[in-house]
């Protein structure tokens, strides 16, 4: 009979373009953690993806071996409301004493990078300061208090650590062990690769090879594609390393400067989400200079 596991003791769940999947990777090295190699099951996002039944969840983690402390895995679809609803409520319905990991990112700084991935991938077509209006899902995303508040109702605050990017990359090795702490493992694990950040935007082909169509298929049958976009990455990393070497240079993928009225409107949009933020980041919380 194949192995069924116990269910995870801790959820990344986001934010999307926040440096999740540096963390995951930081943390899957610790040798009392266990995290799978399938990123994002997405098991709690709804009908659609919890529809393979509360055993294959726990067949993800059948791995863990015994000196294991923290199970886990990382769903940024999990701060994803309102267009995935009842996730806290479903998750406190199967592991209520569960541990929480949100890392959240200067919001303006997610918008555009959530926006680049979408243009690259073809899901977007829209100029930046007409799509960020139009579709819901860049501010939403970018609403962390928002996001954050619909696990409160399911969760004492003290099972969810808030963490930002700008402490993830500038102080790494310390905002790494906040995280050891939190899961209850030994803090003086240092990860091979603790320099090394994952899946950057700069390391993104401007435009992917598959179609996106190819690729919603794929994740839509076969859950463990959900990790192609950082084995694309990876690929991409290596055909870059190679050019690097010619005449022809890297290809990044496109940056560009956000319109001072564009800026502007969205800081109007995000200053009391950003405002309420302080209440799970502390005072010292410098609010992006948002609020």
């Amino acid at each position: 009979m194949e192995s069924v596991g116990d269910l995870p003791n801790f959820l990344l769940i986001g934010a999307m373009k926040a440096g999740t999947t540096s963390l995951y990777h930081y943390l899957r090295a610790h040798p009392q953690i266990y995290m799978p190699a399938f990123k994002a099951p997405e098991f709690f996002a709804g009908e659609l993806h919890g529809r393979r039944g509360i055993d294959w969840y726990r067949k993800q983690f059948a791995a863990a071996g015994p000196g294991v402390v923290a199970i886990g895995e990382a769903s940024n679809v999990y701060t994803k409301y309102p267009r995935y609803q009842g996730v806290p409520q479903r998750i406190a319905a199967h592991i209520p004493d569960v541990r929480l990991i949100y890392v959240v990112r200067n919001p303006i700084e997610r918008i555009r990078s959530h926006y680049q991935t979408r243009v690259a991938e073809g899901t977007e077509r829209a100029p930046f300061e007409v799509a960020v209006f139009e579709n819901p899902i860049y501010l939403d995303y970018s609403r962390y208090s928002l996001q954050i508040e619909q696990y409160m109702s399911c969760f004492p605050r003290e099972q969810l650590l808030v963490l930002t990017s700008d402490d993830l990359r500038a102080a790494r090795a310390a905002t790494v062990r906040r995280a050891y702490e939190f899961l209850g493992v030994d803090v003086g694990f240092v990860p091979a690769e603790l320099d090394r950040d994952f899946y950057l935007t700069s390391e993104r082909a401007s435009r992917s090879p598959l179609p996106v169509s190819l690729k919603k298929g794929l994740k839509k049958h076969f859950p463990a594609t959900k990790r192609f976009k950082e084995l694309e990455s990876n690929a991409v990393r290596a055909l870059n390393r190679l050019r690097s070497r010619t005449d022809n240079g890297p290809v990044p993928a496109k940056s560009f400067a956000i319109a001072d009225e564009t800026r502007a409107k969205l800081i109007a949009l995000l200053e009391n989400d950003v405002r309420r933020l302080r209440s799970f980041l502390g005072s010292e919380f410098d609010g992006w200079g948002i609020a």
